[in-house]
């Protein structure tokens, strides 16, 4: 049977959601610190190497980056577990939703030959 909810237990929930919405979240704020230093060093090396096209790199994904190509058309290379646990942690994704989310939005795309890779390690 389904719980009826009073008037004020949805402002409390409304609440405690604007709440936890507002209040930074460490994991998520360490996510992004490093993502934004990942971010900057790929930047640093396509502009060094003069490459004419931007690398890509898949947004809200850059603390899971490993590295770059050592190719002819060098991509951007993404840790997948870690971009899984980037869903779970900062989209609050279950570990179900985060692994369909990827196959379908982020692996299953492809968007060209600069198209980034996403590395899963057998252990």
């Amino acid at each position: 049977m389904a719980k009826k909810i009073r008037k004020n237990e949805k402002k409390t929930s409304k609440a405690k959601e604007s709440l936890r919405k507002s209040v930074p979240n460490p994991q998520v704020q360490a996510i992004e610190e490093t993502g934004t230093r990942l971010r900057k060093a790929i930047e640093d090396y396509a502009d060094e190497i003069g490459e004419g096209e931007e690398m890509l790199c898949a947004d809200g994904f850059e603390a899971a980056i490993l590295g770059v190509t050592e190719t002819s058309d060098p991509v951007v290379v993404y840790d997948w577990t870690e971009c899984v646990r980037i869903l779970q942690i900062r989209d609050e994704m279950t570990e179900e939703d985060a692994l369909e989310y990827m196959s379908f939005n982020v692996t299953g795309a492809y968007v060209g030959p600069r198209t980034p890779l996403f590395i899963r390690f057998i252990e």
